[in-house]
Formats: C-alpha cells, structure tokens, sequence
C-alpha cells in the first residue's frame, strides 16, 4: 500500500510542512516504523514535532508525535 508521510511543526494553531514522501508498506504498522526511520535521515530545514500519515486519497490515516512515540494499538 502506498502511505504519504508529512513531516511538520505545530505551533498553536499554525501548521508548516518540513517534508512530504511516499513510502510502500504493507501496512500502517510499518509506515509509521518506515516514518520514524525517515525521521532520523531526512535532512529537513528544521527538526519536525509531528508527522501525518494519509493514503493515496488523501484520507488522514495517523498523526501524531515525529519521534516515533506511536500508541501500541495501531
């Protein structure tokens, strides 16, 4: 499945997009594994405190904290 990961800053209510990529997964499980490795690699402007994860329809799948501290449960 093909997952849009976006790397952005939150500060109140403003939004600023650091980066946005594609990434193949089986599943949201290892897209997120996959984000937090993009995490560590991608060089960006500035560092992201939060990450989305949308399909190819643009439908928000996950968002929450850039450094991997993902729930259990997805």
């Amino acid at each position: 499945m093909n997952f849009v990961i976006e790397f952005y800053r939150s500060r109140d209510a403003d939004e600023a997009t650091l980066d946005k990529v594609s990434l193949e997964a089986p599943n949201l499980r290892a897209a997120l594994q996959g984000a937090t490795a993009l995490f560590h690699t991608l060089a960006m402007p500035q560092i992201p405190d939060r990450l989305r994860i949308s399909d190819d329809n643009g439908s928000e799948l996950y968002a929450g904290p850039a450094d991997g501290a993902y729930p259990a449960e997805v």
